[in-house]
C-alpha cells in the first residue's frame, strides 16, 4: 500500500510540476499569440503558424522514439545511463543536421515566396534545438525529477518573452520572432546540461557502434509512429497553405492563421495526457518488471482515469467556449479575421477525450515490446487524414480539417484497442 501511495504521489507531483510549467509557458505563448495576431493580422499569424508547423514534421523524425527506448533501457541497466544518454544525443545531432538540410530543400519546392522560404529555413534550426532538449529530458524522466526540467523550461520562456516583446514592439518580421523560439530552446538545453551534473551525467558525443545500432533498431517503430502521428497534426496546416480554397474571404496564409489560433488552444489541452503519461511511464515499467498483476490492475485504472479526465475536459471546454467566448470578444481581442476560430475550436474540443485514451494504450504496446505494430496503426491514420484533407479542403476549408483531426485519432483508438487486447498479458 505504501508503495502504491508513493507511486501515486510521484505521478501526481511530477504531473503538477509539468502542468505548472506549462501553465506559465502557455500563458506566455497566448500573450505572444495575441500580440502577433493583433500586430501582424491573420496573414502575419498565418506565416508564424507555418514557420512553426513545417519544421515540426521533421523534428519528430529526429525524435524517432529514442526517449521511450532510452528510458526503458536505462531502467534495465542504470550503470549504463551515461553511455546510453550520450549515444542518443549523438544520434539525434546527426539526424537533426540531415533533416534541417532536407526541410530547407523541400520548402524550396513547395513555396515560391523568398521571405517565406527564408522564414522556414531560419525556423528549421528548431529541429536540432528541440532534439537536444528532448534528449536531456530522458534523465529527468527516469529520475522522476520533472521539477528541474520545468524550471529550465520556464526560465527559457521568460527569456523568449522579453526578446519577443522587444521585436514585436519594433514590428520586426515574424520570421525573426519565430527564431527566438529556437534560441530559447538552446538556452533550455544549456541549463539542462548544467543540472544533469547533479546525476553525474557528462557530455561526451563519442558513441559505440553497438549501442548506435541497437538503439536505432529498437526505436524505429516508435520513430515511424511519431512521424505518422505528426503528419496527422501538421498536414492540415500545410495543405491549407497550398491548396485551392472555397471563397471564405481569406487567402491561404490567412486561412492557416485563423485555423492555427484555435489549434494552438487545442494543443494546450493535449499536454495534459502527455504529462500524465510522462510521469506514469517509469512507474508502469517498474510494475511490469516486478509485479505483472499489479501492472494489469493499475493500467486499467489509468485508462479509466484518462478517459474521465478527457471527457471532463471536452464537456467543460465546450460549455465554456460556447457560452462565454462571444464573437464580439474575439473581434475585439484579436480581429474580425478570427471570427470563425470559435466554431473551429468547438469542433476540435468535442473530440479531445479520444486523445486522452490513445496515449496509455500506445505506451502499453511499448512496455510489452510490441511497438512494431505502432507504425502500421499511425500510417493508416495518416493516410486517412491526408486523403480526407486533400479531397475535402477545396470544398470545406478548415472546417473539414477540424473534424478530420479527431476522427483520425478515433481510428487510431480502434486499432490500438484491437492490438492491446491481442497482446494483453495472460499470466502473472
Amino acid at each position: 500500500m505504501d508503495v502504491k501511495k508513493s507511486a501515486l504521489r510521484s505521478i501526481a507531483s511530477n504531473t503538477i510540476f509539468q502542468l505548472g510549467s506549462k501553465v506559465i509557458t502557455m500563458t506566455i505563448t497566448f500573450g505572444l499569440t495575441y500580440l502577433i495576431s493583433k500586430t501582424y493580422g491573420s496573414y502575419g499569424y498565418g506565416l508564424f503558424t507555418l514557420f512553426q508547423s513545417f519544421p515540426a514534421v521533421f523534428y519528430v523524425i529526429s525524435d524517432f522514439g529514442l526517449n521511450a527506448i532510452g528510458a526503458r533501457e536505462i531502467s534495465k541497466n542504470f550503470k549504463e545511463i551515461n553511455k546510453i544518454f550520450n549515444n542518443i544525443l549523438a544520434i539525434r545531432v546527426f539526424i537533426s543536421m540531415v533533416l534541417i538540410v532536407i526541410s530547407i530543400i523541400v520548402s524550396l519546392f513547395l513555396y515560391e515566396d523568398p521571405n517565406l522560404r527564408f522564414g522556414l529555413a531560419l525556423g528549421s534550426l528548431i529541429i536540432i534545438a528541440q532534439s537536444l532538449v528532448a534528449t536531456s529530458n530522458i534523465i529527468f524522466q527516469i529520475k522522476m525529477r520533472y521539477d528541474l526540467s520545468s524550471i529550465t523550461n520556464v526560465i527559457s520562456y521568460l527569456g523568449l518573452l522579453v526578446a519577443a516583446l522587444a521585436l514585436i514592439y519594433f514590428k520586426v518580421d515574424v520570421s525573426i520572432i519565430n527564431f527566438v523560439y529556437v534560441l530559447a530552446s538552446f538556452l533550455a538545453f544549456g541549463m539542462n546540461l548544467y543540472l544533469l551534473k547533479k546525476f553525474e551525467i557528462s557530455l561526451d558525443l563519442k558513441f559505440s557502434k553497438e549501442y548506435f545500432k541497437d538503439l536505432l533498431l529498437a526505436s524505429w517503430p516508435l520513430g515511424l509512429m511519431f512521424v505518422f502521428s505528426q503528419v496527422n497534426f501538421k498536414a492540415d496546416s500545410i495543405l491549407l497553405s497550398l491548396q485551392k480554397l472555397p471563397d471564405l474571404g481569406l487567402t491561404n496564409i490567412q486561412t492557416v492563421g485563423v485555423y492555427g489560433l484555435p489549434y494552438k488552444i487545442f494543443e494546450v489541452c493535449l499536454v495534459i495526457p502527455t504529462f500524465i503519461m510522462n510521469a506514469a511511464y517509469p512507474i508502469l515499467l517498474d510494475n511490469y518488471n516486478l509485479n505483472l498483476e499489479r501492472f494489469k490492475r493499475e493500467f486499467k485504472k489509468l485508462v479509466l482515469y484518462m478517459f474521465l479526465i478527457g471527457a471532463g475536459t471536452s464537456i467543460l471546454g465546450y460549455i465554456f467556449i460556447y457560452n462565454f467566448v462571444s464573437y464580439d470578444l474575439i473581434s475585439n481581442f484579436f480581429s474580425r479575421d478570427f471570427m470563425m476560430s470559435k466554431e473551429l475550436l468547438l469542433i476540435l474540443i468535442s473530440g479531445i477525450s479520444v486523445f486522452f485514451v490513445t496515449q496509455p494504450l500506445a505506451w502499453f504496446l511499448v512496455i510489452r515490446d510490441k511497438q512494431k505494430v505502432l507504425p502500421l496503426i499511425y500510417l493508416i491514420s495518416a493516410i486517412f487524414n491526408v486523403s480526407l484533407n486533400y479531397y475535402l479542403i477545396p470544398t470545406f476549408s478548415f472546417y473539414a480539417s477540424a473534424h478530420i483531426t479527431w476522427l483520425s485519432e478515433f481510428l487510431i483508438l480502434l486499432l490500438l484497442l484491437f492490438y492491446c487486447r491481442r497482446y494483453w498479458p495472460k499470466n502473472a
